[in-house]
């Protein structure tokens, strides 16, 4: 019986250092994301592509302009706010993941965990595939 209790108290240890490197599902205060694709089409190797979160904000860069606003999550699913945007003239690739990255941000996202270093936000206009950065 000391054996079975041992091995649940180290398998709930693993877990709990499985997810310690996980954001907080509510808030994901304090991580960074390495956009890695926009509506499946990887990210260009150069180039500024990342969403970073502090506190109830989300701000980030699709390559081109930064932009920002206030997000929240409901169960699985996040609402990103009234965004706000830089309104520079961005030359291709950028322009496109831009605009594309932007249109996904604009609605309800579906939240999906590949791995637990991987986020994906989807909807119908799109999806947005992020690497755990910090």
């Amino acid at each position: 019986m000391a054996v079975a209790g041992f091995r649940i108290a180290a398998l709930a240890l693993a877990l709990g250092a499985c997810t310690s490197a996980l954001p907080n599902e509510r808030t994901f205060n304090g991580t960074s994301w390495h956009v890695t694709a926009i509506d499946g089409n990887a990210t260009p190797a150069t180039g500024d592509y990342h969403l970073a979160f502090s506190g109830r904000t989300i701000s980030g860069r699709f390559g081109c302009n930064g932009f920002g606003g206030d997000y929240a999550v409901v169960g699985d699913i996040m609402n990103a706010g009234d965004l706000r945007s830089t309104m520079m003239a961005c030359s291709e690739p950028a322009a496109g993941f831009e605009g594309r990255g932007l249109a996904v941000l604009r609605l309800p996202m579906q939240m999906r965990w590949p791995s637990a270093r991987q986020l994906t936000l989807s909807n119908s206009a799109g999806s947005i595939t992020l690497e755990l950065a910090r």
